[in-house]
């Protein structure tokens, strides 16, 4: 190890220091386990954090803990947002190549929120138009025409709010085991993190659109998702 990774770890223990539940877990899967909570983790939530750091990977866990976060942000911003009862206008940072970046200089002839509206609907309409049908089947291989909707609507990333990260898996958000059916709206494309997330029940509102979705401190045990889910990993471990 180099003596910034000395330095670091040395760090992260002395964050985790009073904490012997996350020393616990540090002992047995390595520093890097309970790096994405040591910050966040108090005298009174280790256990909790501990408890997810010893299932979780590291990857998992970091967007666990990113969800949470900007759970708890997106509160605090709208608690001020209700006191104050004014909407606040939202700044987005764009890179665009030079001729594009021309041709909407050119097309704004007032207000940017207009442009920017009328290409939205534009291409809502244009997705809506090339939705396919639900298909019923026994196969659990998604239709090409479900998959190439479902790519086209995410861009290829992570349909979970605020993730950039490129989609690993196509995940039906009503099993497929469930109803046999393939339906475009409930199919999203996710990353490897929050796949895993969604099959430990970690997901609410999961069979709604992802605007919709929050992320669960503890699993939901009273949905099929989770019955389906837990028999599945079952089968597997036979």
């Amino acid at each position: 190890m180099s003596h910034g990774q000395v330095d670091d770890a040395l760090r992260i223990l002395n964050r985790i220091s009073n904490k012997p539940s996350l020393l616990k877990v540090a002992e047995q899967k390595g520093i890097n386990a309970v790096r994405p909570v040591a910050t966040i983790a108090t005298e009174a939530t280790a256990e909790y954090w501990a408890k997810n750091a010893l299932k979780m990977s590291r990857h998992e866990l970091e967007a666990f803990v990113r969800a949470h976060n900007n759970q708890e942000n997106q509160t605090s911003q709208q608690v001020a947002a209700d006191n104050d009862q004014q909407p606040t206008d939202k700044t987005v940072t764009m890179k665009l190549k030079p001729e594009l970046a021309e041709k909407l200089e050119r097309l704004n002839k007032g207000d940017w929120n207009d442009l920017v509206e009328k290409f939205i609907k534009l291409y809502e309409k244009d997705l809506s138009e090339s939705k396919p049908p639900i298909h019923e089947e026994t196969s659990r291989n998604i239709p090409k025409n479900i998959k190439n909707y479902v790519l086209k609507r995410s861009g290829g990333t992570c349909e979970f709010p605020k993730c950039k990260q490129k989609y690993r898996h196509l995940h039906h958000t009503n099993r497929f085991a469930s109803n046999k059916i393939h339906n475009p709206d409930q199919i999203m494309a996710l990353c490897e993190a929050h796949h895993k997330l969604a099959h430990r029940s970690l997901i609410d509102n999961e069979e709604k659109s992802p605007e919709n979705w929050k992320i669960r401190k503890e699993p939901n045990f009273n949905t099929l998702n989770w019955f389906i889910d837990r028999e599945v990993q079952t089968y597997r471990r036979v």
